[in-house]
């Protein structure tokens, strides 16, 4: 798209509610003690999580285990059974349900059930609107005109190189946890993204439904830092990915009802093989007093959204979230999510590089090193909703900007796994050796971490072919699974033989090849040294290269 309407927009409702409003508080956590009776079997992950989804765990030797077990459908009909009782939703790792009802006695009744260990209601509380002000875009930076004023939020982190290297998001699964998505399939800056159909799945945890395009603007805002593609004005971090668009958020109210809203959403989106999460919201103080979460709480350890998050993230995800915006107020710290250990916490920088005052501080209360990174997110350059652009302020803006920057880079090294992609941006970042309670680890530098990764996760050359065979883990250790990711030239059996550096035959396979992949499920080989690969398939396809056996 060649045109460029320019519009004057401020957007910061960022953690929570938008609006004063009330709702019914007759919604309530169901705990259970097992998951007894159940007909789901870890041996058979087919019956509950995608092809995708399982692909995801194999390539990252995450093992299949009892908390992704589905609740047992026993328990749950054992509480519908007690009365007036609507089932909302179950969160397996949590072996929960969420319900709604009025009936007291419907209430005794489940805290009697012998498989229930607690009951929780969940709290509601008010939010506010935050006051629209105008600011001017930023002027036209460099010379890189297809970027247009988008460049310099993608610059900063070196990811216009990585783009040029050709690495867009293509291939890569986003999911976009946030309050609504309004009119998003109808701006000019998004565009491509419908016509391509790469939004492959909507849910609304607030309503119970699909629809995501009412609501609110800000997940919007959020989703064109990210995808946005529009010639001379807006072009997103991965603007080639596809995506997932979640409602958790209620806009109209602030709950921590949402917290478990978000739990739902991350294990729909682990079960369906979505492999970044951004989330523009976090949970802190509320209007309520009683309801507040105090700042020893953001551990890590205790609230249900960080919870819910580092569960997502172990099961072989990158959880991206906005640190905050409370460092102008008397709250001044990091939200929950971003407190917890597998989150990449993102705080907030003005285009010069500056820190923006609202930026949420770390550390967290045990001292670890919160934010993990900053980007821009003052005058970030975002879609106006309509055909031209917009600016926003906020770290949920800067979030966006990282994930969809994490989820090109992955897409360079598929056979990474999500820690080391949470790694390799840290250490790319310009503070590493040195951090603080401010810019956490600093600003990443993309194609810095991209060579990080090439050089952890390693490859092997591809005898007579462009391309390399990816190899990991690289060093390895006995048992591990060994992963090869091979190039489409490669045919669907794989011969693959490993030789001691006398150039003796010490272990042969056959693999199959599932879609680029294929592995060695335990390695045997139990002497620590280096070690050569052979690879082969039936077309005379041929890669060699070192192991490492540590």
């Amino acid at each position: 798209m060649e045109k460029s309407n320019w519009k004057i927009l401020f957007v910061f409702i960022l953690f929570g509610s938008t609006v004063f409003g009330q709702v019914d508080e007759n919604r309530y956590l169901v705990y259970f003690g097992d998951k007894e009776g159940t007909p789901y079997s870890v041996n058979e992950p087919e019956e509950f999580l995608s092809t995708r989804a399982i692909q995801r765990r194999l390539n990252q030797n995450i093992p299949i285990t009892n908390d992704d077990l589905p609740v047992s459908p026993n328990y749950i009909q054992q509480v519908l059974n007690l009365g007036e009782v609507e089932l909302i939703y179950e969160l397996k790792w949590f072996n929960a349900i969420l319900i709604e009802t009025e009936d007291e006695d419907v209430l005794a009744g489940i805290e009697s059930l012998p498989p229930v260990v607690g009951l929780q209601i969940s709290p509601v509380i008010t939010g506010e609107v935050y006051p629209e002000e105008p600011y001017e875009l930023p002027g036209q930076p460099k010379n890189e005109s297809d970027y247009g004023p988008s460049f310099n939020q993608i610059d900063m982190i070196s990811g216009y190189d990585l783009h040029e290297q050709g690495f867009r998001g293509e291939g890569m699964w986003i999911g976009v946890f946030d309050g609504g998505f309004s009119l998003a399939n109808q701006a000019d800056a998004l565009s491509d993204l419908f016509i391509e159909d790469r939004v492959i799945g909507t849910r609304n945890f607030v309503d119970g439904n699909s629809s995501v395009y009412f609501r609110s603007s800000h997940g919007t805002f959020v989703l064109s830092t990210m995808a946005g593609n529009m010639t001379d004005s807006l072009i997103g971090t991965a603007p080639e990915a596809s995506y997932l668009l979640f409602i958790t958020e209620d806009v109209l109210v602030e709950r921590r009802i949402e917290e478990a809203n978000w739990a739902a959403a991350a294990e729909y989106a682990d079960s369906i093989g979505v492999d970044v999460i951004n989330t523009s919201l976090g949970y802190t103080q509320f209007d309520v007093p009683e309801e507040d979460y105090s700042y020893e709480l953001l551990d890590g350890n205790t609230t249900l959204i960080t919870r819910a998050s580092d569960k997502a993230a172990s099961k072989g995800m990158l959880i991206v979230t906005s640190a905050g915006n409370s460092g102008n107020s008397e709250w001044f710290y990091i939200s929950a999510p971003a407190d917890g250990d597998s989150v990449l916490a993102v705080g907030a920088l003005r285009p010069d590089t500056e820190l923006v005052g609202f930026s949420s501080r770390g550390p967290r209360v045990d001292g670890a090193i919160k934010p993990n990174v900053v980007a821009q997110g003052f005058q970030a350059v975002v879609t106006d909703m309509g055909d031209g652009i917009s600016v926003a302020n906020g770290t949920s803006f800067s979030s966006p900007i990282i994930a969809g920057m994490a989820a090109s880079l992955w897409q360079a090294v598929p056979n990474a796994t999500a820690h080391e992609v949470f790694q390799a941006i840290e250490e790319s970042a310009h503070l590493y050796a040195n951090p603080n309670d401010s810019l956490g680890y600093g600003i990443p530098n993309f194609v810095d971490a991209l060579e990080i990764l090439q050089t952890t996760t390693g490859t092997i050359d591809v005898a007579g072919n462009s391309g390399s065979v990816g190899l990991f883990p690289n060093p390895i250790a006995q048992g591990e699974m060994l992963t090869f990711i091979v190039p489409s030239v490669f045919s669907a059996n794989l011969n693959v033989a490993i030789l001691d550096i006398t150039g003796k035959t010490i272990y042969t396979d056959r693999l199959n090849v599932y879609g680029n992949r294929a592995s060695i499920n335990n390695l045997p080989i139990a002497t620590t040294g280096v070690y050569l690969i052979d690879l082969r398939d039936d077309n005379g396809n041929r890669a060699t290269g070192k192991l490492l056996l540590r």
